[in-house]
């Protein structure tokens, strides 16, 4: 027995070609061109009567495809998609994604069933290459779960990565589904695909539990609201967005009840590899050599390199330190860098008289008070383009009631509990700052 039990049946089809044309008029002088499209099927999650099918194709975003299913096994694949483009097929069954996933419901358990798409324009004619997955559904026996360290696999919860998709009318690039047909309430969240143990779950659980509820208090204390523990869990069917960063990974649905306890539940997805996009022209103007000068007229020479495209990058040389690296996100909507509180390096050698210490990049204030991240990380300032397309820094926050009112970033070292920075204030560029490249 595999010790991750995740879908019973999973089925990868390279679709032969069956090209073909309907409803064409060989008298017709005007020839529509159409696209040679090339679909791909993919069936996972089997049971004994549902099944979740993923279709993908090498099209461009804007072709369409027709896809159904039936229990005929025997009869040509050509034949019945005539039969069913011949019956008509309405603007909802026809799908522009280029990964479309869905679930097929009401399936007769033991049952061999086709699922079968081809490329079908707005006018009914079909085109590219035809392709069906074969897949048997499961007796109703079904299996026993997995159960480790007390944690049981619910067979009611399919857990899905969509990719893009809308959670509440919004878009979102990473989008995570959770199929329910049970009302046991429950959370969702993401795992390193090489983090992922089962016999860990309960530990992920446990830790799950007492972030949400600590993130509840404070949130109540904030907002003066009263919600309760069971108003962040899902009953039934329901979607998560994610921030996700290049990586493989695996989705989890963890069960609770609505008091607050673990129920024992859970569910898992397949894993899925989330690619770096490439580098954007405005995200590729930030990358390269810079000269920061601050309102005090200190300046600093730094370098921006690529730390994930489109998303972040790693600044070294402030304050002349080329071997620490700030981290720096990027607002691909705004065009901007964020700097926030972090940090740098652990154990960074400071000679022998101070020896080794960790190294925290701080804000100080127009009042001469500086601020930590004891209480989690915080935005310093924002690098922005400006409307004669000079590029500046500037504090965060700038019309933000009640926000501190930065004036500088800069590196300090803990060196048993107190804090020293490591240059004097004069010499690091004070906000507002211009960013000027260097002129090689």
């Amino acid at each position: 027995m595999n010790l991750i039990k995740i879908s019973f049946l999973r089925v990868m089809v390279a679709c032969a070609t069956i090209a073909f044309m309907l409803s064409c008029d060989p008298t017709e002088e005007q020839v529509v061109e159409h696209p040679d499209i090339r679909l791909n099927i993919t069936v996972d999650d089997i049971t004994a009567t549902t099944a979740k099918i993923k279709v993908t194709h090498d099209g461009e975003s804007s072709d369409t495809w027709y896809g159904f299913v039936t229990d005929d096994t025997s009869t040509d694949a050509a034949t019945l998609i005539a039969a069913q483009v011949a019956e008509g097929i309405t603007a909802d069954e026809i799908h522009r994604s280029k990964q479309y996933i869905t679930i097929l419901e009401a399936l007769q358990p033991e049952t061999s069933y086709r699922y079968i798409a081809i490329g079908v324009s707005a006018e009914g004619v079909t085109y590219g290459e035809v392709c069906a997955v074969e897949f048997k559904t499961l007796s109703t026996g079904g299996t026993t779960p997995d159960d480790y360290n007390g944690m049981s696999a619910n067979d009611a919860w399919t857990v899905m990565y969509i990719g893009e998709d809308e959670v509440n009318g919004v878009a979102y690039e990473h989008v995570v589904k959770v199929r329910s047909t049970d009302n046991n309430p429950y959370a969702i969240t993401i795992v390193y695909a090489e983090q992922y143990d089962p016999y860990q779950l309960r530990d992920l659980a446990e830790a799950m539990l007492e972030d949400m509820m600590a993130y509840l208090k404070e949130f109540n204390a904030t907002n003066g609201t009263s919600y309760k523990f069971s108003d962040m869990l899902y009953t039934g069917s329901a979607a998560d967005p994610f921030d996700l960063n290049p990586g493989i990974y695996r989705a989890l649905a963890i069960g609770y009840t609505p008091e607050g306890e673990e129920s024992g539940l859970y569910a898992v997805s397949d894993e899925f590899e989330i690619k770096e996009a490439m580098a954007s022209a405005a995200y590729s103007a930030w990358l390269g050599e810079w000269n920061i000068e601050g309102q005090n007229h200190a300046v600093t020479p730094v370098v921006l390199s690529k730390k994930i495209a489109n998303k972040s990058f790693t600044m070294t040389g402030w304050e002349g330190y080329d071997d620490l690296a700030i981290e720096v996100e990027y607002n691909a909507e705004l065009d901007a860098i964020f700097f926030y509180s972090q940090l740098v390096a652990e154990d960074y050698d400071l000679g022998a008289e101070y020896g080794k210490a960790d190294i925290y990049l701080f804000a100080g204030d127009e009042d001469g008070y500086y601020y930590d991240n004891k209480d989690g990380d915080y935005y310093i300032a924002i690098g922005g383009i400006l409307d004669d397309g000079v590029r500046a820094i500037v504090r965060y926050g700038v019309n933000v009631p009640g926000y501190p009112k930065f004036v500088q970033m800069f590196f300090m070292a803990d060196i048993d509990g107190n804090f020293y920075a490591l240059t004097a204030e004069d010499d690091i560029p004070s906000f507002i700052a211009g960013m000027n490249a260097t002129q090689n």
